[in-house]
Formats: structure tokens, C-alpha cells, sequence
């Protein structure tokens, strides 16, 4: 997700900020149940629970709509800050935008090779359903993302983010072809 100009990350509390909003305490609108509310983004029950928890990030179709619902504007759900373009940065975790490249990545690669979730799990060792919520990007932090290894000496937040499992790596870098396997 791209933020718009002026804002440099996703508000650390920002499913704090959605729940208060879904529940009435936050709006001036009546509560919303979190199944009806959760139909209405076009989400499931239980990813709304991860985002609101904190434990999952919305996908910015999602936070859009989101948005809509509640018509929040970006600086009441954004921090503002440089923007440079690239990825937000998703604050208090060791993960930050590069993240959701890297799982929008793999996600292209698998499907480049022709390769099912299924496939890619047997191959790479991490499990079909991990897999799915990398790529959906649902996974806030993960034994498969580490540190890139040039960026030791560098401030954890500039640091870039990479897959610490190398058929991972490959397959999300694009450096395997179908006839590589």
C-alpha cells in the first residue's frame, strides 16, 4: 500500500482506532456487529479480529473501505511524516512495508512457475497455510522474513527485510524459471 503524500506510516494503533469507530464509541453512528461490519469490507470475521487486535494489517482495499464506512481521512488513521514512495512502514514490529512487497512477490512468483500453495510448501518447507497468509499479508511477524545480512551495523528501522528461507527468496526475487526445477 501507498500512502498519499505527506504521510510516512499507518498509525501504530490503527485497529484500535477501527474498533472504536465499528463499535460506536469513536463515530457518532450506532454500533456495527463485527460479522455485518466485516461483509460490509468484504472480509472474514476472523481478519477483522486480527486487525483490530493488531495482529494483522489491512490490505489497502480494505483499509479503504474501511475508511469510507467511517469517512476517516488519512491523517485520522496515518502518521504524517516523508513519504517517498515506497511502502508504508508498519510501526512496532520488526517487519515494516517491505513486507508487503516481498508477500505481494512471492505470491507473482509462485504463480509465474505454476506452482499451488500446496506445491511451494512441499518444496520450501513452511506450511500451505503459513504461505497463504504471507501473501495475503496477514502475517505480522514470521520465523521466514530476517534482516538482510548487509544491514547489520544499520538502525533496525532502515533496515531491509528479506526471506530468510532461500526458495522463498528465489521464487519472491524472481530468479527461478519453470525449467530451473
Amino acid at each position: 500500500m501507498r500512502l498519499p503524500a505527506g504521510f510516512g506510516a499507518l498509525r501504530a494503533d490503527l485497529g484500535e482506532i477501527i474498533r472504536s469507530y465499528r463499535q460506536g464509541e469513536a463515530g457518532m453512528g450506532e454500533p456495527i456487529a463485527p460479522k455485518v461490519f466485516a461483509a460490509r469490507v468484504g472480509i472474514g470475521r476472523v481478519a477483522l479480529s486480527r486487525i483490530e487486535n493488531g495482529k494483522a494489517w489491512p490490505r489497502s482495499e480494505t483499509l479503504k473501505r474501511m475508511m469510507a464506512i467511517f469517512e476517516l481521512d488519512w491523517a485520522q488513521v496515518a502518521e504524517v511524516g516523508s513519504n517517498t514512495g515506497s511502502h508504508p512502514r508498519m510501526p512496532d514490529t520488526p517487519q515494516d512495508g517491505q513486507q508487503v512487497y516481498l508477500c505481494e512477490s512471492l505470491r507473482w512468483g509462485r504463480r509465474r512457475l505454476g506452482w499451488t500453495l500446496a506445491e511451494l510448501a512441499r518444496r520450501s518447507g513452511v506450511s500451505a497455510s503459513q504461505l497463504s497468509r504471507i501473501e495475503r499479508g496477514q502475517v505480522a511477524r514470521s520465523a521466514v522474513f530476517t534482516w538482510h545480512p548487509e544491514d547489520g551495523n544499520i538502525v533496525r528501522e532502515d533496515r531491509r527485510i528479506v526471506f530468510g528461507n532461500p526458495l522463498l527468496a528465489a521464487v519472491a526475487g524472481g530468479k527461478l524459471r519453470r525449467a530451473s526445477f
